[in-house]
């Protein structure tokens, strides 16, 4: 006889990390972090089959502050490597998180080039006019 445990519904909170989330007080972000633990949670993403990247800035923190697979990218470039990842690998869901300053200056054209080839990605951008980690640049 085979009997199968059922699995437990993934909570908010089974998505955090084990990690202090060091944001400066009052940042949007969040509630930006927030807002995804939720979500996940409501569409029940497995950990293992879950992934984040990031570039430079403040957003680039999130995937040290998830308790999911990540990858902290160089400046821009996320949007690159998240595409291959999902090439390489069509059954990952795959979140680039991006500051508007490393999707939109330096790795505009990755963003952009991303959003042509209409791979199977989710892009957070966060916007906050500002070049955050160098107090406004």
């Amino acid at each position: 006889m085979n009997v199968e445990t059922p699995v437990e519904a993934l909570k908010p909170n089974d998505y955090a990390s084990d990690q202090e989330v060091r944001w400066c007080p009052g940042c949007g972000d969040y509630a930006i972090i927030k807002g995804v633990h939720r979500t996940l949670a409501e569409l029940q993403i497995p950990l293992e089959k879950l992934v984040f990247f990031s570039g430079i800035g403040c957003a680039a923190r999130f995937p040290y502050y998830m308790a999911s697979y990540g990858f902290h990218t160089i400046h821009g470039r996320a949007p690159a490597l998240a595409t291959g990842a999902k090439l390489a690998n069509p059954d990952l869901d795959i979140w680039v998180v991006m500051g508007d300053g490393d999707a939109l200056s330096i790795g505009g054209n990755h963003t952009m080039h991303a959003i042509r080839r209409n791979v199977d990605l989710n892009l957070l951008l966060f916007n906050n006019e500002i070049y955050g980690l160098t107090k406004g640049q």
